[in-house]
């Protein structure tokens, strides 16, 4: 039995759905975890706290702002796989001003989130 793998998503911010490119990442938040060492052996390792992001790349037209995209902020993301999966990132924000490329039309979003639910 074969099953699809993940190969696009469609990405909507506050119920206005983006015109990405593919290749955007979703990272659900958690933690990240580094060893504590010392008097030559291992002790276990210690936690920091890491907040959910997503990244993306959208189509830039006349009429596509980047400074209300750079001004995001308190919004509700919602990250769709074409699998099915959906992970809704809440009171997101966008976190450094919306970069354009020229060359490609593309327009580089990184958001970052109080919480990221899987749906």
């Amino acid at each position: 039995m074969s099953k699809k793998i993940t190969g696009r998503a469609i990405i909507t911010v506050d119920g206005t759905r983006l015109k990405t490119d593919s290749g955007a990442t979703l990272n659900p938040g958690g933690s990240n975890r580094s060893s504590v060492v010392g008097g030559g052996e291992v002790h276990g390792y210690q936690e920091e706290d890491v907040a959910p992001s997503m990244e993306c790349s959208v189509y830039h037209n006349k009429d596509l702002s980047l400074r209300e995209l750079s001004d995001i902020t308190g919004a509700t993301v919602l990250f769709e796989t074409d699998t099915g999966a959906q992970f809704i990132l809440r009171d997101a924000w966008v976190t450094e001003p919306a970069s354009l490329n020229s060359k490609d039309g593309t327009v580089d979003l990184k958001f970052e989130a109080i919480s990221c639910d899987e749906v």
